[in-house]
């Protein structure tokens, strides 16, 4: 064969190999059939075809076909005082931001001077969860709303709030189903979801109006992230572009499931996507939903501890050859578990049989049972291991949070709603864990509180020189005091104390 021949075939080998490999991507790329698709998305149900098989050129977009009509615009009308508006603007950036926490959970100080009320409006995004009208969004979407008004597919319908959760930021609403289907979204498995897997974010990004999708990867699994209860939340990563207007929208794998709410993100500079945004595991959802549903709180057991992992090097200070277990490092004054007997240094290693492998996973198994339930710790101590049993209470922070009997003091007449000052708030107002008083969570425009000069974050010591234990004591105190058509509030602003005077007519 000479040089020509063996160049020629050479050739239609070289060629015959590029063909049979581009038939090879192509059968990658593309499926073998189409996947059915519904002439109007708006009448899906939760029996929609979810996309399956192999990641393809048309997975995005779709999912975007089938589940956009799934997700909401959320509008909510607030009553506030003029001066107020840019303030709490800025608190919803802060807010999603996770910016610091005493600006996060309590909002901005400072007043504006009794100025004529006006409606402040926000918006926000969620997601249909059943056919009946219930939608999932954030809790700090729709916190102190006045009215809520949610949008599927350019339509408005009046919204009611039946449940809200301050440890997860979650929030359940409730319109009156139109006459024709929902396009409910299919609830996906967090836990089975893993860094690196493309993902899809679909909201209301600025308030522009639709909704817009983004698609990025799952960027971290487990990342905990502060939020506005100050308790953490192991959260999804993600880099799909977030931007405020998204909170409570959902984040979908590549099967249109919901995996995530889109709930905050980090950023320096500019308030916008940076590429680092966090969503609430659906799972973690899912969980809550049926007491949100049932009763409009989430009811948790409480052991009262503080924990923390326990590394290689403490490990090693135990005699311990691994690092799983939980390590205590205080136990609350009147807490269940100072009356079973735990002690500062105990290490929970197991819990009810299974094992812990670090303090997150003593966290959640305990938050995941009913006040009143009994846990069984196994305990590492001096050296020992040992079984106790500890009677659950009821998480404290939930009882100020979420039951109007214990939060409000009655807005009508004095114009503030107050919550239970708890260890856990109190550490983090750099107060002793010890301290009582009432925390002022917010103020209304033109009413009594505002007079006197209260502001959202304060703390109330006493009234008249009596210690506030509670909301309801506080409330004994006013009475008490109502013949004198004033009380003297001793209050912790910062880390400093001040009076102010409350007129009580």
């Amino acid at each position: 064969m000479n040089m020509r021949t063996r160049t020629i075939a050479s050739f239609f080998t070289v060629a015959m190999a590029a063909m049979l490999l581009g038939a090879v991507v192509t059968s990658q790329i593309r499926p073998e059939t189409a996947m059915a698709r519904p002439a109007d998305p708006m009448t899906a149900t939760a029996a929609v075809p979810r996309p399956q098989g192999p990641l393809t050129l048309d997975t995005f977009r779709d999912v975007a076909r089938l589940q956009t009509n799934g997700v909401v615009n959320i509008n909510t009308r607030k009553l506030v005082r003029r001066g107020q508006q840019q303030q709490q603007r800025n608190e919803q950036f802060r807010d999603f931001f996770g910016d610091d926490w005493m600006e996060r959970f309590f909002g901005p100080q400072g007043g504006g001077g009794g100025e004529r009320p006006r409606t402040q409006q926000s918006l926000g995004s969620g997601f249909i969860v059943d056919k009946t009208g219930y939608i999932l969004t954030n809790r700090h979407v729709v916190e102190g709303a006045d009215e809520i008004t949610v949008s599927i597919a350019r339509k408005d319908y009046k919204a009611k709030l039946i449940g809200r959760d301050a440890r997860t930021d979650v929030a359940l609403l409730k319109i009156d189903p139109p006459s024709e289907p929902l396009t409910v979204l299919n609830l996906g498995d967090s836990d089975q979801t893993e860094p690196g897997e493309w993902v899809m974010a679909i909201g209301n990004p600025f308030g522009l109006g639709g909704n817009s999708v983004t698609v990025g990867v799952v960027s971290y699994k487990g990342r905990n992230m502060q939020l506005q209860s100050g308790t953490g939340v192991d959260m999804i990563q993600t880099d799909a572009s977030i931007n405020p207007g998204n909170s409570g929208g959902p984040l979908l794998n590549t099967r249109g499931e919901v995996i995530g709410i889109n709930t905050l993100i980090v950023t320096q500079g500019l308030p916008q996507s940076a590429g680092v945004g966090f969503a609430v595991p659906i799972n973690v959802a899912k969980e809550i939903l049926p007491q949100l549903r049932d009763r409009g709180k989430v009811v948790r057991g409480w052991l009262g501890v503080q924990i923390i992992p326990l590394s290689e090097d403490l490990a090693r200070t135990y005699g311990r050859t691994d690092a799983k277990g939980a390590a205590i490092t205080d136990v609350t004054d009147d807490s269940p578990a100072e009356d079973a007997g735990l002690k500062p240094g105990d290490v929970v290693i197991g819990v009810d049989g299974r094992p812990v492998n670090d303090n997150n996973d003593l966290s959640r198994y305990v938050a995941s049972k009913a006040p009143g339930e009994t846990v069984r710790l196994q305990v590492v101590r001096d050296g020992k291991e040992q079984a106790i049993a500890v009677k659950l209470g009821t998480f404290p922070e939930q009882g100020g949070e979420d039951d109007d009997d214990e939060e409000e003091t009655g807005k009508a007449e004095l114009g503030m709603t107050l919550r239970n000052l708890t260890p856990d708030i109190a550490e983090r107002l750099e107060m002793p864990r010890t301290a009582t008083g009432v925390v002022v969570m917010d103020v209304e425009a033109g009413e009594n509180a505002e007079e006197a000069g209260l502001q959202r974050g304060d703390v109330i010591v006493s009234v008249n020189g009596a210690p506030v234990e509670s909301v309801d004591s506080f409330r004994t105190l006013i009475v008490r005091a109502k013949a004198d058509g004033l009380a003297r509030l001793r209050v912790r602003r910062g880390r400093t104390h001040t009076f102010l005077v409350l007129k009580l007519d």
